[in-house]
């Protein structure tokens, strides 16, 4: 890709990559350090751009190199490194509410793991716990 192409990306662009690496840092479960690390690093941002351009064709092994390139390109900016903690906090708060939505839709039906209901036909426990009908006079008959 030329790199004359990453000058010209429009804010789309920026949103969605910066989207996808919010997912993946929700996803984790690393929220808070990731945005304890952006906070930190925002006065540093040119130099650190300058540092991921350095380790490029180490993290290119891992991660593809067309987005490695706008993010390093992106993060000379100060303004973007906000963006990206604020997309990060923002898909943070999306899966804190699926997962309140789930837990009370959970609590709706009334399923857990750990309850056990008697189905019908289902023999019930009687006052020893043995599980026999009768009487509980005689309990060692």
């Amino acid at each position: 890709m030329d790199p004359d192409d990453y000058r010209t990306d429009t804010p789309e662009a920026v949103a969605e990559l910066f989207g996808k690496i919010a997912r993946k840092v929700v996803e984790r479960e690393m929220t808070v350090p990731a945005v304890m690390l952006l906070e930190m690093i925002k006065p540093l941002s040119f130099i650190g751009s300058q540092a991921l351009v350095f380790l490029n064709p180490i993290v290119s092994l891992i991660v593809s190199s067309d987005d490695y390139y706008r993010f390093t390109r992106l993060m000379e900016n100060r303004e973007n490194i906000e963006k990206l903690a604020v997309a990060i906090e923002e898909e943070n708060a999306r899966d804190i509410s699926l997962r309140e939505e789930k837990k009370a839709l959970r609590r709706k039906r009334g399923k857990s793991l750990f309850r056990r209901k008697n189905t019908p036909g289902e023999i019930e426990m009687k006052g020893d716990g043995s599980g026999r009908e009768g009487d509980q006079e005689h309990p060692g008959d």
